[in-house]
């Protein structure tokens, strides 16, 4: 449930910076933010990322949908099992709602963050949550997957050792039967010699 409240506060931010952003900036105005490196530049975008699809709202709603359900039920069922995904998966779900909202109530979504030091299209808040939580899950498949295989040749080990230790018993066994059997040979030659004796 922690997961689900980070992901709606993660709208709330959005939701909060958008609003300012509309109240604060004309549509296309800038303000400086970071001189250099970062602006405040307000614009619509009607499509997804770089504008793709654009004027695609109904299909980018029902695919967001989609995806923002799996991630909900995903997130109840506490899956995955590390913090390190369900963190990621909370923040794109967090950062899709967001984005989702403003189709659903604007037909667009407010963008704002402008890179003054590269080119690049200006995205907001959701888009960042978005972008990190993907990222972050990336890091969690390649981590999980790694942990899978450690796992696997640590069973390996096991099974290994454990066959080893089975036939290291099997041959004590083994040792243990042939003495007994060279002792009542032993045994049966002293008693036939003292027989003929």
């Amino acid at each position: 449930m922690a997961y689900i409240l980070l992901a709606a506060l993660i709208v709330a931010l959005d939701q909060h910076f958008k609003l300012w952003t509309v109240i604060h900036i004309p549509l296309h105005g800038t303000k400086a933010l970071l001189p250099g490196l970062l602006g405040l530049t307000y614009v619509h975008n009607p499509g997804a990322s770089w504008g793709i699809l654009a004027g695609k709202t109904g299909f980018l709603l029902v695919v967001t949908g989609l995806v923002c359900a799996g991630v909900f039920a995903a997130l109840l069922l506490h899956k995955p099992a590390s913090r390190l995904g369900r963190l990621s998966l909370a923040m794109v779900l967090g950062g899709a709602v967001g984005n989702a909202l403003d189709r659903l109530l604007l037909g667009y979504v407010v963008d704002m963050f402008q890179t003054q030091f590269m080119e690049f299209p200006i995205f907001n808040v959701a888009d960042i949550f978005i972008v990190v939580g993907g990222c972050l899950f990336c890091l969690y498949i390649l981590l999980d997957e790694r942990r899978e295989r450690l796992e696997k040749k640590r069973a390996a080990e096991q099974r290994m050792q454990q066959r080893l230790e089975r036939a290291w018993q099997e041959a004590r066994d083994e040792r243990e039967n042939l003495d007994e059997l060279i002792r009542e040979f032993k045994e049966q030659d002293h008693a036939g010699s003292d027989s003929g004796d």
